[in-house]
Formats: C-alpha cells, structure tokens, sequence
C-alpha cells in the first residue's frame, strides 16, 4: 500500500485502543483517525472523519453489538471495510461476520501478531480469517454440505445469539429489550426459542448456561 491508511477503532476498552495505537505507530502508512466506543458513536465519527478502514469490537457494552454495527456499515457505508476484532472463538461469530459484511476476523489474544498483516490483507481487497477458519468455509462450500455443528450456540440465529450473550452479562429482560430496541414479549419469544435449541428444560438452566458461557468467553 503507497497510500495512508486512516483506521477508525470503534471498540469500548481503553486497553484495546491503547494497545492498538501503539503497535499502529510503528507503521508508517496505517494511522488510527478516530476512536469510538459504540455503535451510535461509531456510525456518527464515520461521517464525520471518512476512514479508510473500521476496526470494530464484536463485544460493545453500549447499544448495538459490532456485528449489528457491522451490518448498518455494509448497508450505509459499502465501500468501507470492516476488520472485526474479538475475544470470542471464531468458530461462532468469523462466518457470521462475513456474511454481515465485515472482510475479516481476528481474535484479541493474536493482535500484535496478526493484526498488521490483517489489515494489509484487507485493504488489499482480500478477505482475512485464520487458515483454519478458511479451510473449514471452503469445504463447507466444496463439498456442499451445512456446517458441522459443533457447540449447540452455534444453532442461534445472530439475534438469538446476542440476546444469550446479554443475558450471560446478567441482563434483564426488560433492559434487554430496551437495549435492543424491541418488546419484552419478543425478549421472551427468543429466550423460549434459545432454550429450545440449547435442549434445557427451563429458564433457570438457561440462565445458567448463558452465564457460563459468558464466563468462558
């Protein structure tokens, strides 16, 4: 790349932002335009700096999730790519930031290693992922066939799956719903539907499960 990258950071843990400003300095034509810390913020910096680039947090406390604010980018942006940065297993969140838009994936704990090549892959127009996450897409493709599941999660729709992830946070029905900008009636509706799929016979399983999982990402 002859060009500067300007990089918009849209992640809500000062650490994060730090860590990747100091590493980004080391390179001469990557340089962070902007930071925000949630999805409101980070569609409102977006027209107000232009970046070449949003790095984005799957994880975002306040408001919409980063793969919600993935899927407004695609819509509204579809020019600007979107490099996910997360804590949580690819193997749950990669294919289904890809399909919101998003041009590549890259787990918290391989930063400083993976994040620079990510970035260059990315504004190179390719798509980036770990070659395992890349070998198991193309043979879910090649030969055909739906994707082996391999953590009952992974049977949540995008929806569903941030309704569980809030729910592991502790969250309340009610500030679910609010948070997500829908009814408690449709709160209840998914949390029926994630306890149906993850086979638990009530609510306080689920809780339960929802908060161990959380604990484990």
């Amino acid at each position: 790349m002859n060009r500067t990258v300007r990089i918009l950071v849209i992640d809500d843990h000062p650490i994060v932002r730090d860590g990747l400003e100091h590493l980004l300095a080391r390179e001469e034509d990557l340089v962070i335009c902007g930071f925000a810390e949630d999805a409101e913020s980070g569609m409102r910096t977006i027209n107000e700096v232009h970046p070449d680039l949003a790095i984005v947090d799957i994880s975002l406390k306040a408001g919409k999730s980063g793969l919600e604010l993935t899927k407004m980018i695609h819509t509204q942006y579809p020019s600007l790519p979107v490099l996910i940065l997360s804590m949580h297993d690819e193997s749950l969140y990669a294919e289904r930031v890809i399909r919101s838009g998003a041009r590549g994936y890259v787990m918290k704990h391989e930063m400083t290693s993976t994040i620079v090549n990510a970035i260059r892959q990315v504004m190179g127009g390719k798509i980036f992922l770990s070659e395992k996450m890349t070998s198991r897409l193309l043979d879910n493709l090649m030969f055909d066939q739906p994707q082996k599941i391999t953590n009952p999660v992974e049977k949540l729709t995008d929806r569903e799956l941030e309704v569980f992830r809030l729910m592991g946070q502790g969250t309340k029905t009610s500030e679910i719903a609010e948070k997500l900008k829908v009814s408690v009636k449709t709160i209840d509706t998914h949390r029926l539907r994630i306890k149906n799929k993850l086979n638990l016979k009530s609510s306080s399983e689920l809780i339960k499960f929802a908060v161990e999982w959380s604990g484990n990402q």
